[in-house]
């Protein structure tokens, strides 16, 4: 399977990069907890509410841990912390977390692998190793079909995937 991806134009009047095309990640679904529980039960021996009751309990104390300031490592995925952004304050003493912080978001930060190809070392998030994408068919991309039908185009999918 493939990432979706879509083109898009950059119609910005004051970018320099106005006309430049670039590709955005296309989700093809939303997979929710109980899908999740369905896959896990089919390739385990566990039974889909035993891992139900897994996957919500994770949550709650995900949850807990994150609201205690604690960084939170699931192996295989990566990690969790919580992260703000603030307005400034003239001076430290003024500076109040009531009053100063804007906005709080989770940090997640995938777990990786060293990739070393010709003596050059990439970081690579592990759950992305073999990803391939592929070009979304079916929307208004601006490219003319019947200039580029044939172009390197599979007969079923509208293009060919790459691989990263």
């Amino acid at each position: 399977m493939a990432i979706k991806y879509r083109m898009y134009q950059d119609n910005r009047e004051d970018s320099a990069q106005r006309g430049k095309w670039y590709a955005k990640a296309v989700p093809d679904e939303l997979v929710e907890t109980d899908q999740l529980a369905e896959m896990i039960q089919r390739n385990s021996s566990m039974k889909r509410s035993d891992v139900l009751a897994v996957l919500t309990e994770l949550s709650e104390v995900l949850r807990d841990q994150l609201l205690a300031g604690n960084r939170v490592k699931i192996n295989g995925i990566g990690s969790f912390k919580v992260g703000f952004t603030s307005k400034p304050a003239e001076t430290r003493e003024e500076w109040s977390a009531a009053t100063h912080v804007s906005g709080t978001r989770v940090n997640f930060l995938p777990e990786t692998v060293d990739i070393v190809s010709g003596g050059r070392r990439t970081r690579v998030p592990a759950a992305l190793l073999g990803l391939e994408y592929q070009e979304l068919r079916g929307y208004d991309d601006g490219k003319d079909e019947s200039a580029s039908a044939g172009e390197g185009e599979g007969p079923d999918d509208g293009g060919s995937p790459g691989t990263v």
